[in-house]
């Protein structure tokens, strides 16, 4: 019993260590805390270890992240943080893991993970110019021929197994401690901290790396994971965007993606309009805002993250 107290001690203590870290500058720390905004952001770098057993992998890849010394061949980005640390960090933001994918006997089936979902986003610079894109972005699905589709990642806080470097015979502590896996990309994974919701990537070797977006091995890069709370989003949108039907597009787009609130021209030849959801959902309508209806042309967005307020309850155009 003496090693789970320990165990436990020791989460306790990290986590009081990130704690103090909130609202600071880097400095040395390789994670913050952004308890305001229910943020976790990390420093790390495209593995270098990518496509060291190509001729094994076929260029697959079965983990957006992993920490340092984990499976750094087969994942897009290493950061220096553990999954340890990480799994304290959300601790201190209040959020409670869930259940990782099982096998239900009785039915004979694969149970999917469960639990709060997270958006994952990426930083680096190339030249003097920085880059942010959603880490889905990054990886190629061989199915479609496209980016990975924008998901919102599963927290289940890795499968708990068995602690084989404790003395006691009963401790247990979650996988990803000793793997250091920490976003898996094949759905029935539970050794990571985060899964992928989709349950086509049950199936192996779904992703590869996108060449054509991700920066060269070894480049430094922010990871900001980010908890998938309701919000606001208040967009302008410039550019050829009225008389060409924006507003009904916003609206269909919105319904579908289970998104509130309004589209409305503006006397500035803008369009204003006000979304409510969860981050992923706004996210996934702001990536259709960019591109607009067939016959818009849209020069820029202005986009003001706001608390969600629940006003709206259904998604309506203005005039």
């Amino acid at each position: 019993m003496k090693s789970c107290f320990d165990t436990a001690a020791k989460i306790v203590c990290i986590g009081l260590c990130l704690i103090a870290l909130q609202n600071v500058g880097w400095t040395e720390a390789h994670l913050q805390i952004r308890a305001a905004e229910k943020r976790v952001v990390l420093r790390g770098e495209i593995s270098k270890a990518l496509g060291e057993y190509d001729m094994h992998l076929r260029g697959a890849v079965e983990y957006l992240i992993c920490g340092r010394g984990g499976k750094e061949y087969e994942s897009i980005i290493v950061v220096d943080a553990t999954a340890q640390e990480l799994h304290a960090a959300f601790g201190t933001l209040g959020v409670e893991a869930g259940t990782p994918p099982g096998y239900d006997m009785e039915t004979d089936e694969p149970t999917p993970p469960r639990g709060e979902t997270v958006v994952i986003s990426v930083e680096w610079t190339a030249g003097d110019k920085p880059q942010k894109v959603r880490a889905e972005e990054l990886l190629h699905n061989v199915k479609t021929q496209k980016p990975m589709q924008h998901v919102a990642w599963i927290y289940t806080g890795s499968r708990i197994v068995p602690d084989l470097e404790s003395e006691d015979e009963d401790a247990m502590l979650p996988q990803a401690f000793m793997s250091n896996d920490v976003v898996a990309l094949n759905h029935l994974d539970g050794s990571a901290l985060f899964q992928n919701p989709l349950p086509e990537a049950a199936a192996e070797n779904l992703y590869k790396k996108n060449d054509a977006l991700l920066p060269p091995l070894g480049t430094p890069v922010t990871v900001t994971i980010e908890v998938n709370q309701k919000m606001q989003f208040y967009v302008l949108i410039s550019g050829k965007v009225q008389g060409v039907g924006f507003r009904n597009f916003t609206q269909r787009n919105a319904k579908q993606l289970g998104v509130n609130g309004y589209a409305k021209n503006l006397a500035n030849g803008k369009v204003e309009v006000v979304a409510e959801g969860d981050k992923a959902q706004l996210d996934a309508l702001v990536a259709l805002l960019r591109q607009g209806p067939r016959y818009a042309k849209v020069d820029s967005l202005e986009i003001d993250e706001r608390p969600f307020t629940g006003a709206y309850q259904s998604f309506g155009i203005r005039y």
